[in-house]
């Protein structure tokens, strides 16, 4: 439930979760929103989409309307257009560490899944606003998966910068600068990470990315 705060979400904000469902953080968003402004909740599975539908309604969410298309291909019919947009990718679950069947993973997977969320993180930052905010999180604590990500998006748009946010009464690590023999952007230890052994949570990553220029 943290990555909704770092949108600083306000009520006439047009916002855009590109990986929606289920639903949590959209029905937060929702009623940090007090059901006003605009909400976009994108998926790309049938499946998933009827269980976003089913707790959209059954929270009472009135401003949020449900599309299903790959995340990856949306800037070809939208840029520029959102005051905030969410980037929950698809992860490893990595930091899901104090489950009674801790996740499996190989480096492969990470590979692959990385692959993934550069393209979403970068089709998430065409469709925001000039001095909008994008959020992109993950529940893993694999580099590959974060700062990678947040790096490989800063070297293909200049006007992208990660600003720094804090949680109150939330214990927070800066992000990883360097990585598999080599440095990344400086600006990644602006990023979040969430311990299990700080909060007694699961692990979680989070960057607020901000485009900048004018409205």
């Amino acid at each position: 439930m943290i990555p909704p705060l770092f949108l600083e979400l306000g009520q006439d904000d047009y916002v855009l979760d590109v990986c929606a469902a289920p639903g949590s953080k959209t029905t937060q968003m929702a009623q940090i929103m007090e059901n006003k402004g605009g909400i976009v909740a994108n998926d790309i599975s049938l499946k998933r989409i009827t269980s976003l539908g089913h707790n959209l309604q059954l929270c009472g969410v009135l401003n949020t309307v449900v599309t299903m298309f790959d995340g990856r291909r949306m800037p070809l019919l939208v840029k520029d257009r959102f005051d905030k947009v969410l980037v929950d990718a698809p992860c490893s679950s990595s930091g899901h560490l104090l489950g009674k069947k801790p996740p499996r993973f190989t480096e492969r997977r990470v590979r692959h899944l990385s692959m993934l969320q550069r393209s979403l993180i970068l089709a998430g930052f065409k469709m925001l606003k000039p001095d909008g905010i994008l959020v992109y999180s993950t529940c893993s604590i694999h580099p590959e998966e974060n700062e990678v990500v947040v790096d490989f998006l800063l070297s293909k748009e200049r006007d992208a910068v990660v600003e720094p946010f804090n949680v109150k009464g939330l214990k927070t690590r800066p992000g990883i600068v360097e990585w598999d023999g080599r440095r990344l952007h400086d600006s990644v230890e602006w990023c979040t990470r969430i311990y299990p052994h700080d909060n007694r949570t699961d692990g979680f990553f989070i960057a607020r990315i901000r485009k900048e220029g004018s409205k």
